[in-house]
Formats: C-alpha cells, structure tokens, sequence
C-alpha cells in the first residue's frame, strides 16, 4: 500500500513482436537467461508497496505463462495453487494473468477491469472523472514488459507524483532535434528541444481516473467512433477526461526492447 492506498502494477505481456524477427514472441526472450516480462514483474514484486500484480499476455499464451509463474489453476476455480516446473519465476504478488486485447489499449482496459473485480468496485461508480475519494481509490501502474530496465526509484516516483497529481507519467527530454515534416518529407517546423520528451513507462493513475478515461474510449470503440491513434494511456487521460498529466524524469537506460539490437544495450545495462 501507498499512503493507506491499494496499489497494483498491470503488466503488459500481450505483444507479437514481429520487428524482434523472431520466431518466439518478444516477452518470452530471454535475457541474461530470464524471459524480458520477468525483469519487470520481479521489480513489481519486491517493492513494498505493490499489493497486486496483473499480467495481461495473449490468450493462447496464458498456460505457458501459467508455467513460468509456478502457478496452474485448480480446476475451474479461480485460485492458483504451485506446481513444479523446471523453470519458472514465480511471483508472491501476482493476482492474475489474463488475455490481453487486440491492441494495447484493449489489453489495459482488461488489466482495469481486473483489478475492478478484484476490488469489488462496481463498474457504475466509476462512469465519472474522479468519483472515488483518495483514501478509497486505488493507485495503478501501467508498465510495458518490453522495458526492462525498471527500477525501484523509478516505482517509488510513480507512486509519489500519481498520489499527488491523480496522473504521472515516466520520461526523459529528448537529446537530437525533433523535426516536424510534410506528407512529401519536407520539414513543417522544428519544435522547442526542451518541451519535447519521450514517453516512457510505468505510466500511473487513480484507478477512477484511468479508469474512466478507458471506459469512454472503448465506448467509442464499440460505437465505430474512435478516430484517434492510442499511443499511450497519459493520451487516454488527455483525451477523455482533460486531466493534467504530470511528467516525471525517469532514465535514459528504461529503453524499450523493439529490435534484435535493443537486446544487446539491454543485456549491457542489467547485467551491471
């Protein structure tokens, strides 16, 4: 808990990646002989504050997860019990792997969903920006498993800036100039370096918030009427409710893995 408040990380373990050109899919590479979601979840696991952990992965991925994690279902019941496998990384503060979505955005909203039930939160109450008192709402982080490089300072800011900002993203200022072009590859304008940063991950909210903004925009998904690219869940906040985000300064070093050459800088920053 944080402050008397519940916390849970939402795990993001649902990707193909196909730009990794690789036959196996990216969250379940290895690195430095441990699959990539694992750096990530075991950060979440060890840190204090974590209450509940949420991995969303493909659905025909779930039981190999279900291995990796030391944990197969009971039957029909929805209570994990341990089981013996020859390799696996378990974790003490796992609450659920469930399927993720068609895209990333599909898969949060699922993670959300997850931790609504789990809390016994009944979806109307949260129709609303806000509508859930600080002392009662949830704090919720949202990380993708491609970015290993996680680290306990980096939860701890999270945690401190979405409790007093309802919204905290993880960045880092961008270091080359950033040209805007054209459709035919002409620059359009060159933006301020120093306001342009990029977006990284745990990226966290109160759960009223978070999860209000995604209710609305899977609204419009089902109404044919999402017209937006979702690149991030700050766009979503942005978008929906008009909530400020905070940004918070985070490390160069929390890369995301997307190319075979991404592993090899990867590999040098875990293994010191």
């Amino acid at each position: 808990m944080y402050e008397g408040r519940k916390v849970y990380a939402i795990v993001l373990a649902a990707g193909s990646g196909r730009r990794m050109h690789s036959k196996q899919k990216k969250q379940f590479m290895e690195i430095l002989g441990k699959p990539l979601y694992t750096w990530s979840a075991e950060q979440f696991d060890s840190h204090s504050a974590i209450d509940g952990i949420i991995i969303t992965t493909a659905e025909e991925d779930i039981p190999y997860m279900e291995t990796l994690t030391g944990i197969e279902k009971n039957g029909t019941s929805d209570i994990y019990c341990t089981c013996d496998s020859e390799k696996r990384y378990p974790l003490q503060k796992l609450a659920a792997i469930i399927p993720g979505g068609k895209e990333r955005y599909n898969s949060v909203y699922n993670g959300l969903n997850e931790i609504r039930k789990i809390e016994h939160l009944p979806e109307t109450d949260f129709t609303s920006d806000l509508t859930v008192s600080d002392e009662t709402n949830p704090i919720v982080l949202i990380h993708d498993c491609a970015r290993p490089m996680l680290t306990h300072a980096i939860i701890d800011d999270s945690l401190h800036y979405a409790a007093k900002y309802h919204a905290a993203v993880i960045g880092m200022p961008v270091k080359d100039t950033i040209k805007i072009i054209d459709e035919e590859h002409f620059v359009k304008s060159t933006p301020e370096r120093s306001s342009v940063w990029l977006m990284e991950t745990p990226q966290s909210f109160d759960f009223s918030l978070i999860y209000s903004a995604y209710s609305k925009l899977i609204k419009k998904e089902k109404e044919g009427r999402l017209m937006i690219p979702v690149t991030d869940d700050a766009m979503v906040v942005e978008t929906f409710t008009g909530a400020r985000v905070k940004v918070v300064a985070g490390t160069y070093e929390n890369i995301k893995i997307t190319t075979p050459e991404d592993v090899k800088i990867a590999e040098t920053y875990l293994s010191k």
